[in-house]
């Protein structure tokens, strides 16, 4: 059998033209005209595109030389499930090259029904109108070792730019997601503790605990750490306005109770992202970065890994032992 790689994500707007019909696929119904200029307003700050589509071919780049570089000649292509290149688009190329088995890798590094649930339902029914395919799912980027490796590189990296950064806390986020669209020990959830926890012990950090209120920032509830040498908080971000209950706490409340509990830093690193988009771009640098600033905090946003070769790396050799 003749194997390609087919990269999924969510998709986003290459242009302030194609925001409109994005949203309609990604809402399933037109949106008003006011939520349209709301977010065409957000694109316009952040390029007036989504950088989703660029990093995705990047990292379909470097993901195809390390394969090479193992000795595996393995056509990689990109299929989006809201936006242009889809994910039928993705599976087409890679049958003209004649590949009869796909792997799929996600970019969404953490299972949820939002995201893998959408993906696993468009590549079932492309694969069943194209026919002549086997799909295998690879692993979540989030299970491999270099991705927590990546990010506490990049924290302590961050902390360097702090002097003296003492008075600094480590903030991991993540995208809330409605609390309905959950189940009781969710993957979605118990992956981004175990990530979490996995980055602090790599940087020499405390376990978290669940539900516990830190000392560091009273009256605030979340999964953590308030011991030495350094604390550090998970909570959520870029909530939707669905009603109802939704993941929290938010980053917005965590910012509101350090800057009244003396931080003076804080070191953002988003995890539940390994590609920048609107989430990162906007909702933390642009966003919450000012909140923090206005609050007299300093702000730091930890990079996430896009093409970076130490996680090429390691997703080439987990998709060469799936070929």
């Amino acid at each position: 059998m003749t194997t390609g790689v087919l990269l999924t994500g969510f998709g986003g707007p290459d242009s302030i033209a194609s925001v409109a019909p994005f949203m309609c696929n990604l809402m399933g119904k037109e949106p008003s005209e006011e939520l349209v200029q709301r977010v065409c307003r957000r694109y316009l700050a952040i390029g007036g595109s989504s950088p989703l589509t660029e990093i995705a071919g990047e990292i379909a780049s470097e993901l195809h030389e390390q394969l090479t570089k193992l000795g595996k000649d393995i056509p990689v292509a990109v299929g989006m499930r809201y936006w242009d290149p889809y994910i039928r688009d993705g599976l087409v190329q890679l049958k003209a090259h004649g590949c009869d088995r796909v792997v799929t890798v996600s970019l969404s590094p953490f299972e949820s029904k939002v995201a893998h649930g959408a993906y696993r339902e468009a590549i079932a029914a492309a694969t069943a109108e194209i026919g002549g395919l086997e799909v295998v799912e690879a692993p979540l980027v989030s299970s491999l070792n270099a991705f927590a490796d990546y990010f506490a590189g990049a924290i302590s990296v961050a902390l360097t730019d702090i002097e003296p950064n003492e008075g600094a806390i480590v903030v991991f986020t993540a995208h809330s997601l409605p609390e309905s669209d959950l189940d009781p020990d969710d993957p979605y959830v118990t992956g981004l503790i175990h990530t979490a926890n996995s980055i602090a012990e790599t940087m020499g950090m405390g376990a978290g605990k669940k539900g516990v209120k830190q000392a560091v920032l009273p009256g605030f509830s979340a999964f953590g750490c308030d011991e030495q040498p350094r604390a550090w908080f998970l909570v959520y971000q870029s909530k939707g306005n669905r009603p109802g209950p939704w993941l929290g706490p938010d980053l917005d409340e965590l910012i509101d109770v350090a800057a009244a509990s003396g931080v003076k830093a804080l070191v953002v690193c988003p995890i539940g992202f390994m590609t920048d988009h609107m989430e990162t771009l906007y909702d933390l640098d642009i966003v919450a970065a000012d909140k923090a600033l206005e609050a007299d905090l300093e702000f730091i946003r930890v990079p996430v890994p896009n093409q970076h070769m130490i996680l090429m790396e390691s997703v080439a050799k987990m998709v060469a032992d799936l070929a």
